[in-house]
């Protein structure tokens, strides 16, 4: 496994990130094989693990605490988000409220089962939601040693804006895959202002993959349905892509994720997964070299979709 340095911190990241969310951390997913993927993460050098207080209807957070335990985590990475929460009948709403913002970093402290989160993110904040009091609280919580660098993470180019014109953050989660290219110009500014960035969803949600639309579980039923509600559009998109499931030099998932890896501005590419097998076939991505021809297909196909 390879490790990319962060500008505003004093570790590395893995340039693979686990992203512990989703259905991964749902109550009915087996956790011994959700602890299965996070101990073959861990065997494979990946040191950086993300999720967040809403995730998994609030259980991501619990369940990554356990899957942990038995692990040095101070060789670990850890970053989790406040501002979203999750309310009467698993609806989500937003508290960036100091109170709110305090509480839940509290909370996924203990949920994690450490003293400090090298990385903490507000999760989908709005524009009202920069102000003085939020900006006081985060130096408060880096004074007293319970978060390290703060971030945004968010999909919303104004909201990025804000991250970089407040001067308060020091890296932005924001997604990046095949089915974004534009995100490059994105990446590259919000490098030259001195931030670091993290690439969520490296994978594009998986909807490249042959069999994608077969549903034989109900996982795959889950992943479908979610698909069809938060990203119909991206399935059709995915149509076009069909080409890399008939490429020699690896799956079209290995291929997706070497082509958001084939970006140097970001420090790390989440990536998410319920198999520590289908983890062990996406980290032999990191050794895949696309060639230009393969490259430039894929961003043809990308900019006109």
């Amino acid at each position: 496994m390879k490790y990319r340095a962060l500008r505003n911190a004093d570790f590395a990241l893995s340039e693979i990130g686990l992203g512990c969310a989703s259905y991964w951390g749902k109550k009915h997913f087996s956790e011994s094989l959700a602890i299965d993927v996070v101990h073959q993460a861990v065997d494979s050098g990946i040191n950086y693990f993300d999720s967040g207080h809403s995730y998994s209807g609030g259980h991501a957070e619990i369940r990554l605490g356990r899957a942990l335990k038995n692990h040095d985590k101070f060789s670990l990475i850890i970053s989790s988000k406040a501002g979203t929460k999750v309310g009467n009948f698993g609806r989500l709403y937003k508290d960036f409220s100091v109170a709110g913002l305090r509480a839940t970093c509290e909370l996924s402290l203990k949920q994690l089962k450490i003293e400090h989160l090298p990385m903490f993110f507000l999760h989908g904040p709005n524009p009202e939601d920069f102000n003085d009091d939020v900006f006081a609280l985060l130096e408060q919580l880096k004074t007293e040693g319970k978060i390290g660098i703060c971030g945004v993470n968010s999909f919303d180019d104004h909201i990025i804006d804000l991250t970089v014109e407040s001067k308060q953050f020091q890296c932005v989660m924001l997604d990046y895959n095949l089915f974004v290219p534009h995100r490059r110009k994105t990446i590259n500014y919000v490098k030259s202002k001195g931030l670091d960035v993290i690439a969520a969803g490296g994978l594009g949600g998986g909807y490249i993959q042959k069999g994608f639309k077969k549903i034989t579980s109900f996982k795959q039923l889950w992943y479908w349905l979610r698909a069809m509600k938060n990203h119909r559009h991206k399935l059709y998109q995915a149509k076009a892509f069909d080409f890399l499931n008939r490429q020699q030099v690896g799956s079209a998932v290995q291929i997706a994720l070497a082509y958001a890896l084939n970006i140097e501005q970001v420090s790390t590419t989440l990536i998410g997964t319920t198999s520590a097998e289908h983890l062990k076939e996406l980290i032999q991505a990191t050794e895949l070299t696309l060639s230009d021809q393969l490259l430039e297909q894929i961003n043809q196909v990308a900019t006109r979709t």
